[in-house]
């Protein structure tokens, strides 16, 4: 796996998996209600028919959570390590070697979605007959967005 983050996933429910497992088979090989409630103890031939009852039920819950693992690892689209951008444009470098809008590399490599605004500096230094030191414009641009409210 590509991903250092799916790989610690990964190695996380493995264990858990082993864990699962050792502790069903731990259970029914030492027969833990019998010292626990004292029980009278349960019947080899029982114990038998209920380790395959439980591995039957431990690999099909282990089944499903693999498949919902693999669907789930094909939505998540983590970003790692250097991402190559331009320090004046803010273009990125894709794996092709071609330069793109950050914009639509995001929104390829994450589940990410991207709307525009304009920061305080940026209105300031563009449109500063419309600033009034706030965060919000005085007058509207045009007459269309003035029956728009501001802010």
């Amino acid at each position: 796996m590509k991903s250092t983050t799916i790989r610690l996933l990964t190695i996380s429910q493995a264990a858990i998996v082993i864990l699962f497992l050792c502790l069903t088979l731990g259970n029914e090989i030492i027969d833990v209600p019998h010292y626990v409630f004292n029980n009278t103890p349960t019947l080899y031939s029982q114990r038998f028919g209920e380790i395959i009852i439980e591995l039957f039920i431990f690999f099909t819950v282990m089944i499903i959570q693999i498949l919902l693992f693999r669907k789930l690892y094909k939505r998540i689209r983590i970003l790692e390590g250097f991402i190559p951008i331009c320090a004046n444009c803010k273009k990125i470098r894709n794996t092709e070697d071609q330069w793109e809008q950050i914009e639509k590399y995001m929104t390829q490599h994450s589940l990410a979605k991207f709307s525009h605004s304009i920061c305080p500096d940026c209105t300031r230094q563009l449109y500063p007959e419309f600033y009034n030191g706030e965060t919000k414009m005085t007058q509207p641009i045009n007459s269309a967005d003035a029956k728009k409210p501001l802010g």
